[in-house]
C-alpha cells in the first residue's frame, strides 16, 4: 500500500514537474569562425616548452581564438572526434599507436560520438582567445594511462599540427598552427 502511494506521488509530480531534457545538436552548418592555436607544455596546460626528454608527457594545450565583435560557441567532445593530430619528423610522418588508429576508425564507422560521447559548448567572446582542450601526444615512460597518440619519441626535432573539427561529432576541420619540438636524451 505505502508503496503504491509511493509511485502515484511520483507520478503526480512528475505531471506537475515535467522533466525537460535538451539534445545537443552534433551538426552545424556553419561553425565559428575560430583559429585553433596548439602548444606543447611542459607540464600539464602550463607554460609552452619546446624542448623534452625521451620519456617524459607530451600535452598539447589548445587555444580557440574569437576574431569577431559577436560571441562564438565552439564544442567540446572528444579527442577521436575532434582532433587530428600530424606529427612529423625529418618531413616524414610518424605512425599513431595503433590502438588510437583502431579507435578512430571504430568511432567513424559506429558514429559514436552522436550516441555516446557527452559534447559541452564553450562560449568564446568576441576578440578573446581562450585555452578550450588539450591532448596527451605522448605518454610517459611511466604510464599515467593518458590516451596518447603516439608512442615515445626518439631525439630529434619534431613537427606538429592538428586538424581541428569545430563542430561535436562531425563537419569541417581547420587547421592549426605548426609548431616544433626537440626530444634529447
Amino acid at each position: 500500500m505505502v508503496k503504491s502511494l509511493f509511485i502515484a506521488a511520483i507520478l503526480l509530480v512528475g505531471m506537475w514537474f515535467p522533466i525537460r531534457t535538451t539534445q545537443v545538436q552534433t551538426t552545424n552548418p556553419q561553425p565559428a569562425n575560430l583559429k585553433v592555436t596548439i602548444a606543447t607544455t611542459g607540464t600539464f596546460l602550463g607554460s609552452p616548452s619546446s624542448k623534452f626528454k625521451v620519456g617524459e608527457q607530451i600535452p598539447v594545450s589548445i587555444t580557440m581564438t574569437n576574431p569577431s565583435t559577436t560571441p562564438a560557441t565552439a564544442c567540446v567532445s572528444s579527442n577521436l572526434y575532434q582532433n587530428v593530430p600530424r606529427l612529423t619528423k625529418d618531413g616524414k610522418d610518424v605512425p599513431y599507436i595503433n590502438w588510437q588508429s583502431y579507435e578512430q576508425r571504430s568511432a567513424e564507422r559506429n558514429q559514436v560520438c552522436q550516441r555516446e560521447n557527452l559534447p559541452q559548448s564553450v562560449m568564446i567572446g568576441p576578440k578573446e582567445a581562450k585555452v578550450t582542450d588539450w591532448f596527451v601526444l605522448v605518454d610517459s615512460a611511466v604510464s599515467t594511462g593518458a590516451e596518447a597518440w603516439y608512442e615515445q619519441l626518439s631525439p630529434g626535432t619534431y613537427e606538429l599540427t592538428i586538424q581541428r573539427r569545430l563542430n561535436c561529432c562531425d563537419g569541417p576541420m581547420t587547421e592549426s598552427n605548426k609548431v616544433t619540438f626537440e626530444v634529447t636524451q
